[in-house]
């Protein structure tokens, strides 16, 4: 399942930037977003302008020093650390050919790495990382790999992608590691696993079982006395080709709750809320429209949606993002129209961002993820830099 780099059709002179903002209404704070195809990170104020800019070329548009790969890069996350230090979950393409081949990334092509405040390379670990990284609570990071291999009870020949959650330390070093696989066939009655036919993206053909996109490790302290599902050493996960969330007890490595199947459609960006909720972006992979949700896991239920009017008007069929914001606003990332919104719970917009980068073939260039910080997080990074 491939994801698209640009936006589609769209008029000439169509606007760029901050095209709106309420700025009572919207929540006060400098926005991250990821542009994935262009293999940038920027970071904006409320009205667009860019604070920082981090890319695998400097400032010169030479590759960064210490940079091994070829003159083509992704970027699928970028994380802004406390210290001004940037997370970048990337790969290296061989080919940007037309159709399916443009999606084509080789295992050893992927990476993480760390970024300076300045943009200089502080280190670059060659693994099989895709999607999504973050800081746990203890400050080691997390993140999403996979390895290959035949699981004779999915097919006899064909090699399945078997996605794992990854620890490592500050230096990008591995620790422990968890496939998913085996958590999910640990506790059946709690996951129903969907076949996937095979797919050849990634050069060869294999099956993207899980394609898990997010994860997120339990840090609501207040919640492990509710519910085991809030349990301290549990990990939320999002899976695209499942098309549900779970929680995985990251110590026993199996499922402790899902949810999802015929409710949700390709979904993205699952995270835990303060009061015990789940937020997940919904694509509707398929049904043409997406949407957010608010998920009381304890009772299976949306307690809250918000979806466009028409409906149709807001959908990203691949990436997508969605936060929620300290006044009760949402911010979310419809990725592959390179457009950001803002909305109060109400479902009324308060501030729009449209990418104003263009792809090599003049398109608009698709945003992966947005995520909003709030002033005195990166106001700290300034003042500790000089800025």
């Amino acid at each position: 399942m491939g994801y698209a780099g640009e936006v589609e059709d769209e008029p000439d002179g169509a606007a760029s930037g901050v095209v709106f903002r309420d700025a009572g209404r919207s929540a006060p704070g400098y926005d991250l977003y990821t542009v994935s195809t262009l293999s940038f990170a920027e970071l904006i104020d409320e009205a667009g302008g860019v604070v920082r800019r981090w890319s695998w070329r400097d400032a010169q548009g030479r590759p960064l020093a210490g940079w091994t790969g070829n003159a083509s890069a992704k970027w699928e996350r970028s994380v802004l650390l406390e210290t001004g230090e940037l997370l970048v979950v990337g790969s290296e393409h061989t080919d940007w050919g037309d159709g399916e081949e443009r999606n084509r990334i080789a295992d050893d092509a992927r990476y993480l790495m760390k970024l300076g405040w300045d943009g200089e390379l502080l280190w670059k670990r060659r693994m099989r990382v895709h999607h999504d990284i973050e800081v746990t609570p203890d400050g080691r990071l997390l993140t999403l790999t996979f390895s290959r291999r035949v699981v004779r009870a999915i097919d006899p020949v064909v090699p399945v992608r078997v996605d794992e959650l990854t620890l490592l330390d500050q230096e990008g070093r591995v620790l422990e590691t968890r496939p998913l696989l085996r958590a999910v066939r640990a506790r059946p009655e709690r996951f129903t696993l969907w076949s996937k036919e095979p797919d050849g993206l990634g050069g060869e053909t294999w099956i993207d079982l899980f394609h898990a996109n997010s994860c997120e490790w339990m840090r609501h302290a207040a919640l492990a006395d509710r519910h085991p599902i809030y349990a301290p050493d549990n990990v939320l996960v999002c899976f695209r080709h499942q098309h549900c969330i779970a929680v995985i007890d990251w110590k026993a490595n199996e499922v402790v709750w899902s949810w999802g199947k015929d409710e949700i459609w390709g979904p993205h960006d699952a995270q835990m809320l303060a009061d015990g909720s789940i937020l997940v972006f919904d694509n509707g992979l398929g049904q043409g429209r997406s949407r957010a949700l608010v998920v009381d896991p304890l009772r299976d239920e949306i307690v809250w949606q918000w979806e466009a009017d028409p409906p149709e008007s807001f959908y990203t069929r691949s990436q997508g993002s969605v936060q929620r914001l300290p006044n009760g606003n949402f911010l979310l990332a419809e990725s592959e129209r390179g457009r950001a919104l803002e909305i109060t719970a109400e479902g009324e917009r308060v501030w729009e961002f449209r990418a104003p980068h263009r792809t090599r073939d003049g398109k608009r260039a698709a945003i992966a993820r947005i995520v909003r910080h709030p002033r005195a997080f990166v106001d700290a990074i300034l003042e500790r830099h000089g800025d």
